[in-house]
């Protein structure tokens, strides 16, 4: 349980997300930007170590981001955004990013959040090590059950699961010896291989346990394999999983983000399209055009690639420009009203309290 002194740490470290976060209300309510990015979201290849059986972006080698424009992404962005904010690098397996090193020591230098997400296969006592050193901001860790049986049905490695969860304790290791700021989040997807284990996946790590679950559902086209059956079981489930977090066991999310879950399951999208809600054409608001920008391994930049349409491209334009273009505004003026069903946990809007909760917990 985090102490009053950790408690008040984070409440400081939180000012200037608190501020972004009231900024992008101010912005929604005036319809004028006053807020800058929270998250940058980088993906550099699809390149990976894993051919899990319900992802496909493994086999997009090509392209891949170049390590200079890598560089620019942390400065671009530290220029924009100032303070309150984190870049988030994924593919693919970002430990196969041969530029991960040099960027980690680059964030540090120049006082960028900076983190990854990772099967943690790769996570040797070694490679945490020099990680650490470079006071990453975050590891989120793909995890989709402790029992290895079903974790490797859907992630093919041999001994997969005890080298993810040998990773996941070198990190702790290292960052209880160093005293590291650094926090962990496992992030399993609820399929209908693996969601029947997710209490035990929680238990796993303990009551009040410094590694935090942050769930979210599968998504891809309706009929797949992966989609769950038995609805009446999943929402049984996610009961068990809020009584967890209850009693003291580190599972973001609440009833509400949980209850969207299985909504969206119950009436998913059709092969061809996303997921619509009805909003009887009143706004939504979404703010993901001021909080978020996606980064692909091409150089092009989105807000949301469910609109299909990229605002700009680092290769061509700084952060900067791209995020005050024009193509953003329009964007933005079109979000209000948007009506997709966005579940994917880095796109669906998150009540304050929950990140809140969530970021104490941090560290």
């Amino acid at each position: 349980m985090p102490t009053v002194a950790h408690v008040a740490k984070q409440v400081v470290r939180g000012l200037p997300y608190l501020k972004k976060e009231l900024g992008r209300q101010w912005s929604l309510k005036t319809g004028t930007v006053m807020t800058t990015p929270t998250t940058y979201y980088v993906i550099f290849s699809g390149r990976c170590n894993l051919a899990c059986t319900f992802c496909t972006i493994y086999q997009q080698v090509e392209p891949m981001l170049t390590a200079e424009a890598m560089f620019r992404i942390v400065r671009e962005a530290k220029a924009l955004s100032g303070s309150g904010f984190n870049i988030s690098l994924s593919g693919g397996e970002p430990t196969i990013f041969k530029p991960l090193y040099d960027t980690l020591k680059l964030a540090q230098e120049l006082g960028v959040n900076f983190g990854f997400t990772t099967n943690a296969l790769a996570l040797t006592k070694e490679n945490v090590r020099r990680i650490l050193s470079f006071d990453p901001f975050n590891i989120n860790v793909s995890l989709e059950s402790v029992d290895p049986k079903i974790n490797e049905s859907l992630r093919p490695a041999h001994d997969g699961t005890a080298r993810t969860l040998r990773g996941i304790d070198h990190i702790m290791e290292e960052k209880d010896r160093v005293n590291a700021r650094l926090s962990v989040i496992v992030k399993p997807t609820i399929m209908e291989q693996n969601y029947r284990g997710f209490p035990a996946l929680v238990r796993h790590f303990g009551k009040h346990s410094r590694v935090q679950v942050n769930f979210q559902p599968f998504i891809g086209k309706n009929g797949d394999r992966h989609w769950p059956q038995d609805l009446n079981n999943v929402s049984a489930v996610l009961d068990e999983l809020l009584g967890l977090q209850a009693e003291g066991y580190s599972v973001i999310g609440n009833k509400d983000s949980f209850q969207g879950f299985l909504d969206y399951f119950k009436a998913p999208p059709s092969p061809d399209n996303y997921r619509h809600l009805d909003l009887g054409g009143e706004k939504r608001n979404c703010d993901i055009g001021l909080r978020s920008m996606f980064v692909y391994p091409n150089g092009d930049v989105f807000f949301c690639e469910y609109l299909g349409k990229p605002i700009g491209n680092i290769y061509k334009q700084s952060l900067s420009d791209i995020y005050y273009g024009t193509a953003a505004g329009e964007q933005r003026s079109d979000m209000v009203y948007c009506d997709i069903d966005c579940q994917n946990t880095c796109k669906r809007p998150t009540p304050l309290w929950v990140k809140a909760k969530a970021f104490i917990k941090m560290g």
